[in-house]
């Protein structure tokens, strides 16, 4: 019963401070599972989060998923329950209100702050989310780097083979 306890606790935390969505939500979500409860491992974390981003809803399904992993069915539907809590009271008792603040150029100017401090955590959450995955599959960066050069850079995919193959000859003369 205090893993439940503490599991709406955290959740309702998460609720209150993950502004700008799921991805904004993933270092709070992150921190409080795998470095302050253990709870999951990197791994398993990583391993939810994948599976959160592969339906809609993500902070919901993570939610879900980390409720389950420490108390069961119980745990899944508490901490669903408790990471739109605050939000949902939140959002109704504030409409108006931000509905007559919108009219001002100060107020939109923050909205477009906090979209900026939100892209920033999940540049964040990225980072700490392929650290235990690069780790396992260094190869995977590798290939990343190659289509973000390929896609935003416009470097040629065949360099780009050239460039591997090259990196892979070395590495296996090398003796990795």
């Amino acid at each position: 019963m205090d893993d439940l306890i503490e599991l709406v606790a955290r959740f309702l935390v998460v609720g209150a401070f993950a502004f700008g969505g799921g991805g904004a939500a993933l270092p709070l979500v992150e921190r409080i599972t795998v470095a302050e409860t253990s709870w999951l491992t990197p791994q398993q974390f990583a391993v939810g989060v994948g599976f959160a981003y592969a339906t809609p809803g993500p902070i919901l399904i993570l939610a879900a998923f980390v409720g389950f992993y420490v108390a069961g069915i119980t745990g899944a539907l508490a901490a669903t329950v408790a990471v739109f809590a605050i939000p949902v009271v939140l959002a109704a008792g504030s409409a108006g209100v931000v509905a007559r603040l919108n009219r001002y150029a100060r107020f939109r100017a923050f909205g477009r702050f906090a979209a900026a401090a939100a892209v920033g955590l999940l540049a964040v959450t990225l980072a700490a989310l392929a650290r235990p995955v690069v780790e396992l599959h260094p190869g995977l960066l590798a290939g990343a780097l190659a289509v973000f050069a390929a896609e935003r850079l416009g470097v040629s995919p065949v360099l780009l083979l050239a460039i591997a193959i090259g990196a892979g000859a070395a590495a296996g003369a090398a003796g990795f």
